[in-house]
């Protein structure tokens, strides 16, 4: 689930018949990308088993750090 959304891993987790959760216990994570799990995907766990998922902003984040493009660097006022 590493490096996916954290929407994309909770359904994929859901679909292979396990709960995602987040980090000690907490609920599912809606936003951000996974930067990693347990139990690790190639684990073998039940079904019904328990995944914890840890994100971070990731692609969200990212967004908003879209810098200006060259021509609008040009025209800023260099006082």
């Amino acid at each position: 689930m590493v490096g996916l959304g954290a929407e994309d891993a909770c359904d994929i987790v859901r679909r292979a018949g396990l709960v995602p959760v987040g980090p000690d216990g907490a609920p599912a994570p809606a936003t951000g990308v996974v930067s990693a799990q347990r139990p690790i995907g190639a684990a073998g766990a039940e079904e019904g088993a328990k995944v914890a998922l840890w994100t971070h902003p990731g692609k969200d984040a990212a967004e908003a750090l879209v810098g200006p493009s060259p021509r609008e660097s040009a025209d800023l006022d260099p006082v």
